[in-house]
């Protein structure tokens, strides 16, 4: 079994702002936090939707901090996965959702967050990986029941532009778009 690695991140209780993912294999060197994989874009991304600096090369602290002061914060929906043979790709998604062993009990999380304003899953599609379709299904019917926005992001893998920065924060902060 491969747990989660930031297993131990405990989301702030003055979140508004919640950011979904699926899955950081403990066993992934690198990547000291959610969406810190030398090929994702979230750190440059985020911050210039609230008109701030480019952070994905900042240390920990500096990332910290935006989430602070923007109320913003991370949580994955895989726990943890089937140990893989022949070392697939733990970061493509539908090797993910075919080992998925155990999700996070999302839906408790977002009840005891008392100030949740807006939950946002950075992807678009879900061909090809029906539990994570499945358990996002539920999510977006929680939240839609409760008043809490949703919407789903364009990924912040592989690249940063202005159309993702721009798509980003028509959803985020101008909240023209929904997805």
């Amino acid at each position: 079994m491969i747990n989660h690695k930031f297993k131990n991140h405990v989301v702030s209780s003055d979140t508004s702002i919640l950011i979904l993912g699926t899955f950081h294999p403990e066993n992934m060197k690198n990547g000291d936090f959610f969406y810190t994989r030398p090929h994702n874009f979230l750190w440059r991304i985020l911050p210039i939707c609230f008109n701030r600096k480019d952070l994905k090369k900042s240390d920990l602290t500096e990332k910290k901090k935006l989430m602070c002061e923007n109320s913003v914060d991370f949580h994955d929906i895989i726990k943890s996965i089937q140990n893989p043979k022949n070392n697939e790709n733990l970061i493509n998604d539908k090797i993910i959702d075919k080992y998925a062993l155990k999700f996070h009990d999302t839906i408790t999380l977002l009840k005891s967050l008392e100030n949740l304003k807006a939950v946002y899953f950075t992807r678009m599609t879900f061909d090809g990986i029906p539990k994570i379709a499945n358990r996002m299904a539920e999510i977006r019917n929680y939240c839609v029941e409760n008043n809490i926005r949703f919407s789903l992001l364009i990924t912040p893998a592989r690249y940063s532009n202005d159309d993702k920065i721009n798509s980003w924060k028509a959803v985020i902060i101008d909240k023209t778009k929904c997805y």
